[in-house]
């Protein structure tokens, strides 16, 4: 097979792939996002309080995020196929045993241990930096359409399901039945993945041009590190982390708390859930147009005033307001950040740059739910929890903006002629 056959057949199977990484997000972020409509009633079974359930939520997170770099460096070494098969695996597992749940402390080995190291291998960020690997052009759009199906997980899962699941079954069954559902539905097309990884990292080089390198492109994961950019984008995904995590897990019973009902915290989750799909292919078709780092910026501050409003009106409008705004911006993070890394830094260690921020995003994602809880416990409410998220949001913003996207950014650099074309 020539290389322009190889390149052909790259540019039609990298669909297939892009399908397996949204039905796979789709049922793993999904299942994953209905921890908050079965908080309290977890709380009210295994006869806890909300900081013990958000402590073991953050472990969660934090395992997850932890293993990031670890599960990255297989990535690159080894590719995505026998990685994301026995992670998806595992997770569905994890979820399925739930259901067996008597104690908090079996609870906190499952949920909070192997489901949270399950979900490392077959994280957002990893799927993201697979689609990277096969799409040269229009990458951004692409992680984009991969983030939409996690959304769209997230939509059906709680906004429809979840408090069917729970007003029929409980909430033990539903998680056997969610498991199962991993386990017969996502891990069977990680098999789809090729054993190997785009030979020219989506697509050949144009005729009569040498590659492109930006200034700080690296072969070492390691030598990133030692450049502005790449704190700069992690302490923002640190922040992203919190305010996802914070939202994911406490909206629904932040919204009952103040009286409204589960069906209409629901509805609104889903709602936001459902923006989020049109946000992200927006943000990610912006992205590709314009930029990443404004992207960013302008995602960060949005969602800011989202937590104000929320904060500051008791209106059930509120709910909505903050579901439809704050949806449009949620999901144009990842794939900015995502893109950005790879065009700063190349694509050879982008799997283990992707889990380096991916881990700053879980830390600051377990933060927030534990101190959530825990604030919440001590104070009777989530008033100061999400104040900290807005200040942040706001720091976030200003730090994505002065990201120096033109100087690094291979998408920038000026192709320079082939010696043959000389």
């Amino acid at each position: 097979m020539t290389q322009t056959q190889q390149a052909q057949q790259q540019q039609s199977y990298r669909w297939v792939i892009l399908i397996a990484m949204c039905v796979i997000g789709f049922m793993t972020i999904g299942t994953r996002s209905t921890v908050s409509s079965f908080l309290k009633t977890i709380i009210a079974d295994l006869g806890t309080n909300r900081e013990t359930i958000s402590f073991i939520v953050a472990t969660n997170i934090w395992l997850s995020g932890l293993l990031q770099p670890f599960a990255g460096y297989i990535l690159d070494r080894f590719g995505a196929r026998g990685l994301f098969t026995a992670s998806v695996a595992l997770y569905g597992l994890g979820i399925g045993l739930i259901g067996l749940t008597q104690s908090v402390w079996y609870l906190l080995v499952i949920y909070g241990v192997l489901v949270g190291a399950a979900s490392a291998g077959a994280s957002m960020s990893l799927t993201n930096a697979l689609l990277a690997q096969w799409f040269k052009d229009w990458r951004a759009l692409a992680m984009s359409i991969n983030n939409a199906g996690g959304a769209l997980g997230t939509l059906f899962l709680v906004g429809t399901m979840s408090p069917w699941l729970l007003s029929s079954f409980g909430w033990r069954l539903s998680h056997v039945y969610l498991g199962a559902a991993v386990l017969l539905i996502a891990a069977p097309l990680a098999l789809l993945i090729p054993r190997r990884r785009a030979a020219s990292e989506g697509g050949p080089t144009p005729a009569g041009q040498r590659p492109v390198h930006g200034p700080l492109e690296t072969q070492s994961w390691a030598e990133a590190l030692r450049s502005a950019p790449l704190w700069q984008l992690n302490g923002s995904y640190f922040v992203c982390g919190m305010t996802v995590s914070l939202f994911s897990i406490h909206f629904i019973p932040f919204a009952t708390d103040r009286g409204f009902t589960l069906e209409t915290a629901a509805q609104a989750f889903g709602l936001m859930a459902m923006c989020s799909v049109a946000g992200s292919l927006l943000s990610g078709a912006i992205s590709d147009r314009l930029g990443r780092k404004n992207v960013l910026a302008l995602a960060y501050l949005i969602r800011a005033g989202t937590f104000a409003q929320l904060l500051l009106w008791h209106h059930e409008m509120a709910l909505y307001v903050f579901a439809v705004v704050g949806g449009l911006v949620w999901l144009a993070t990842p794939p900015s950040t995502m893109a950005l890394t790879g065009e700063i830094y190349g694509l050879r260690s982008l799997g283990t740059l992707g889990s380096v921020s991916l881990l700053a995003h879980q830390i600051g994602g377990g933060v927030s739910v534990w101190l959530a809880g825990r604030l919440y416990d001590l104070t009777g409410g989530y008033d100061i929890a999400f104040t900290l998220a807005t200040v942040a949001l706001l720091a976030a913003s200003l730090v994505s903006f002065g990201i120096a996207e033109r100087r690094y950014s291979v998408r920038y650099m000026t192709p320079a002629p082939s010696a043959s074309g000389d």
